[in-house]
């Protein structure tokens, strides 16, 4: 109709006349032209018909790089026309290979920068990766360039949407502590507070009962936690949460409500959770142009939803997502904050915008297969068969245009580069079959793409002007006076393996945060198991009830109550310190037959004052049990694997040898001071054994009391040795004997210098 109009025209842009008839008709649909052919079918037409556009102004494109590509995109039953030798049009033409996507951002950014050094010149990047569209701005963002950008960005991506996306996640996710701090520290969460106050009353939640294991669910875990830890800073943060989250709470405990609800609950909530104490919460979340476009967007789908069933809260993430998907804005929130607006000659351009635009340099980025072009998929309901029998199009068309706009791009410019990573995503990448075809055919003239020196630029641009060296191992030397003068004796170890951990918790005052939603480990369950069976000995002693497996079973059974831990880790405990009460109850009745303790001490403190160093060795006993000959023993609990007796004797875990002469010196008190002529571990795994006796020394009374002897000189060795003022608190100094865990590795920067080769000698 239009091309029967008088006055009216039909653009056919980047077709090409020169194709021979014969290739024309047997075009595939993934094919350059194949749409441009498609079209004139549908008019009747041939490409003789189509006349040049009479007014069209001189390009700076050179001459031939059309024809040249037009070659080498030809189709499979064309390809002896490569035979023919002709000059490559390559002036202006580059590839460029980088390493991965950010390598590749960054060279983009390079090349569109060293662009505007020629005055008035333009640049643009074409690719339909709105991800590396992304990054090339950031890296243009080092030069002080605002991009315009022409597609916008994702609404989805906004902050009011990633506030409310947040919040149905945290609502979800019963508020536990990643969604919920991830929330809490959105910079529109504010609780009816200053902003300022929010971020820090969220800062001192975390540290108060965020870190370390999860919390009990929802509401009620938070304020147990707070029961414990809180403040009143943290308190009066989780009621105005808990008053800003009642509408989505109350929707979300029940089984399944309606989507429309669920939905307008959560804008509620994100409503209240907004309002600063000077500001309401609309007034911030529906501010600007991405507020205004996702306020449009809700409303739209709120008028629909009710035409869906009632859904679970955990879906909720989901339809939030579903909603925004696909919606681009454009805003200026990008510029707020920055000098200046939006380059007048720097450009990213989509494949739609890039069409009938030029500039004086073009990048077309994200030439890799799956990329630019897209994976042609023919969805999971039709087979091809199916979709060309009820005229659907093809997979294939949407790779035509794809490559249509290859075509054009790689024609627009008089500088044309185009890029492809090595590698994305962590995996080698596919370039683009039209780079393939191209290298095929330029290979064939004896030509290549010379390769674009943006790369190189990129990889010297953040290269140090030295070489990079590793730092070296840390040789602190405190004075003697700030050293500590008391340790326990589990310390002892770690001072022997790791001097440096003891510098930095006892000298710098450091402590380790525990990690966000931390796992409940090994060191959690040895601490039940050694409070349920201190519960047990405290209330019944050396008397044995008749029913000690149910009294051992009930004290670990509260023990495990006490620690409140989440249903499923507790489901899952609970068996295994039942096995650990049943082997304990069956081995202390064969061990009291033999030689009944007169008196059992369960987790008792002591102290030893070493007089001569000026030094005090703290420690905690276990068990500790005096013996009818008045002699003692001493037990500790061992969930994970004891000390072997070669690394007893090799005084690398000298802990109950030193809780040994800690009695002997009455350190736990003059009652119980005394030769110990047993030393054991209790190995209790509540596995499929539950439970192992490994005596030191095998229970050889002389062989305890030497061995005690010499841990307790080494002791006083190691004291004297680390009051010389030239002794440094080194690292891993015996890195064979290093500790499996240690706190403190990443401050030392062990990593780095263990590396190098620059550890330290013994």
């Amino acid at each position: 109709m239009i091309a029967g109009l008088e006055r009216g025209a039909v653009v056919l842009p980047g077709l090409d006349t020169a194709m021979a008839e014969d290739v024309w008709d047997g075009l595939d649909a993934a094919h350059p032209q194949a749409g441009l052919r498609m079209l004139l079918n549908g008019l009747g037409a041939r490409p003789g018909d189509v006349r040049q556009w009479p007014a069209m102004p001189a390009s700076d494109v050179p001459a031939g790089r059309a024809g040249m590509l037009s070659r080498a995109l030809l189709p499979a039953a064309a390809l002896s026309d490569w035979r023919r030798k002709t000059p490559a049009a390559l002036d202006g033409l580059h590839r460029l290979t980088p390493a991965d996507q950010q390598q590749e951002a960054a060279a983009i950014a390079l090349v569109l920068r060293d662009a505007l050094e020629t005055q008035g010149a333009r640049a643009a990047l074409v690719t339909p990766d709105r991800d590396l569209a992304g990054r090339v701005a950031a890296e243009l963002a080092r030069f002080g360039i605002v991009a315009d950008d022409s597609a916008g960005e994702k609404l989805a991506e906004t902050p009011p949407a990633v506030f409310l996306r947040l919040l149905a996640r945290a609502v979800a996710e019963h508020l536990a502590p990643v969604p919920l701090l991830a929330l809490l520290k959105h910079p529109l969460a504010a609780a009816g507070l200053p902003q300022a106050a929010c971020r820090a009353a969220a800062r001192a939640l975390e540290i108060a009962i965020l870190r370390g294991p999860r919390p009990q669910e929802g509401l009620t875990g938070l304020r147990l936690g707070l029961a414990r830890a809180g403040t009143a800073e943290t308190v009066d943060l989780l009621e105005r949460l808990e008053a800003s989250l009642e509408p989505a709470i109350r929707i979300a405990t029940a089984p399944e409500e309606a989507p429309a609800k669920m939905l307008a609950a959560l804008v509620e909530a994100a409503e209240r959770l907004a309002a600063t104490d000077e500001i309401l919460g609309p007034a911030r979340l529906w501010a600007g142009e991405e507020g205004e476009a996702l306020a449009a967007q809700l409303a739209s789908v709120l008028a629909v939803l009710p035409i869906l069933p009632d859904q679970r809260r955990e879906t909720l993430p989901g339809l939030l997502d579903a909603v925004l998907e696909g919606i681009a804005v454009r805003t200026r929130r990008a510029l707020r904050g920055r000098e200046g607006a939006e380059h007048p000659r720097v450009f990213i351009w989509g494949l739609l915008e890039a069409r009938l635009q030029s500039a004086e340099t073009i990048v077309l980025g994200g030439l890799a297969e799956s990329v630019w072009p897209r994976t042609t998929e023919p969805g999971p309901w039709m087979s091809r068969q199916m979709r060309a029998k009820v005229g659907l199009p093809s997979p294939e068309e949407a790779v035509g245009q794809d490559a249509h706009d290859f075509f054009s791009g790689a024609c627009a410019a008089p500088t044309m580069v185009l890029s492809c990573p090595r590698r994305r995503d962590g995996a080698p990448a596919v370039p683009a079959r039209w780079l393939t075809r191209l290298d095929a055919f330029l290979a064939g003239q004896g030509a290549e793409l010379s390769e674009h020196s943006a790369v190189a630029w990129a990889d010297a641009l953040d290269r140090p002007a030295d070489r990079p060296r590793p730092v070296a191992a840390p040789r602190p030397c405190p004075p003697v006076g700030k050293r500590p003068r008391a340790l326990s004796v589990t310390e002892i170890e770690t001072w022997l393996r790791d001097p440096y951990a003891i510098y930095a918790r006892h000298i710098l005052k450091l402590r380790p945060l525990d990690p966000l939603d931390q796992s409940t480990d090994a060191a959690d369950y040895g601490s039940l198991v050694h409070a349920g069976i201190n519960r047990f000995l405290r209330e019944h002693g050396t008397a044995w009830p008749a029913s000690a497996v149910g009294k051992l079973r009930a004290a670990l059974a509260d023990a495990l109550g006490d620690a409140r831990l989440r249903p499923a880790l507790a489901a899952w405990w609970q068996p295994r310190l039942d096995r650990i009460a049943d082997w304990v109850a069956e081995y202390e009745i064969k061990r009291r037959a033999d030689a009944p303790p007169l008196a059992i001490l369960s987790e008792i403190k002591g102290a030893w004052d070493l007089p001569v160093q000026h030094f005090t060795l703290r420690g905690r006993a276990d068990r500790i049990e005096q013996r009818a000959d008045g002699t003692f023993s001493i037990i500790d609990y061992k969930t994970g694997t004891p000390p072997s007796q070669k690394q007893v004797d090799a005084g690398l875990a000298p802990q109950l040898l030193l809780e040994a002469a800690m009695a002997e010196a009455g350190a736990f008190g003059s009652e119980l001071r005394g030769t110990v002529a047993e030393l054991a571990y209790w190995h209790l795994t509540g596995g499929m054994e539950a439970g192992e006796v490994r005596l030191l020394c095998k229970g050889d009374a002389g062989a305890i009391a030497t061995a005690v002897a010499v841990a307790a000189a080494g002791l006083r060795t190691l004291i004297a040795a680390f009051d010389d003022p030239a002794r440094c608190y080194l690292s891993h100094p015996h890195p064979a004997l290093a500790p499996r865990f240690s706190d403190y590795a990443q401050l030392a920067r062990v990593a780095e210098w263990a590396a190098d080769g620059e550890a330290d000698a013994p």
